[in-house]
């Protein structure tokens, strides 16, 4: 009876035993395949100053010729004339015309770079064959004479062919709550002494120019 007895009681103790690991073993996780979670989630959306959206920017390029009471859009030519006064309609060997455009960025625009390129093409006409020009960035049209057309700074060469369609940069300020500063463009169109004919008498010209800009 003792030997049942003992046999008896070392069974419960096995089972103590392995009722103790098997907790232990629960309490370390090494069995769990899943337990509960707390569970959040947070939200972001894109935006500017505490409002939500994104948007893509606007650039638009307005001008202002001579005679022009406003600022205007002219995207296709052949544009806006530059007026270069009556002496344009005369022109003598030796003679040097002037006219200007203004340019800007619209109000609300970004910035950008101004590619200037000649129009003309070479062999449009005996006088344009002849003809050179220059340009050079001034601040107002004021300037854009003979005795104020060396201020500024420059833009193309004097002396420049017209068919030479070499493009040239220049920036215009962006436009902020107002449309950007004005550049004003002056030409200066040459009948050159040296390239006087009598074939050229009464003959006409086109000269035109092309601006292309590009954003910041």
């Amino acid at each position: 009876m003792n030997g049942i007895r003992t046999r008896r009681a070392n069974a419960r103790r096995r089972k103590v035993f392995a009722i103790a690991a098997a907790g232990a073993v629960l309490l370390t996780g090494a069995t769990v395949t899943s337990l509960a979670a707390w569970l959040d989630e947070e939200w972001v959306t894109a935006g500017v100053d505490g409002d939500p959206g994104v948007s893509a920017s606007d650039f638009e390029v307005e001008q202002q010729v001579q005679g022009d009471s406003a600022w205007f859009n002219r995207e296709t030519g052949p544009g806006g004339v530059v007026d270069f006064d009556d002496l344009a309609l005369n022109l003598s060997p030796g003679a040097v015309v002037y006219g200007w455009v203004s340019l800007r960025a619209a109000d609300g625009s970004v910035g950008g770079t101004v590619s200037i390129i000649s129009t003309y093409t070479d062999g449009d006409s005996l006088l344009g064959d002849e003809l050179t020009y220059g340009a050079r960035l001034h601040s107002t049209s004021a300037t854009c004479t003979s005795g104020g057309y060396s201020g500024g700074s420059e833009l193309v060469a004097p002396n420049t062919e017209l068919e030479d369609e070499s493009a040239t940069t220049f920036v215009l300020p962006a436009g902020s709550g107002a449309a950007g500063t004005p550049t004003t463009v002056c030409f200066r169109i040459e009948f050159p002494l040296a390239r006087a004919d009598d074939a050229l008498q009464g003959e006409e010209a086109t000269p035109g120019w092309y601006f292309e800009s590009t954003s910041n």
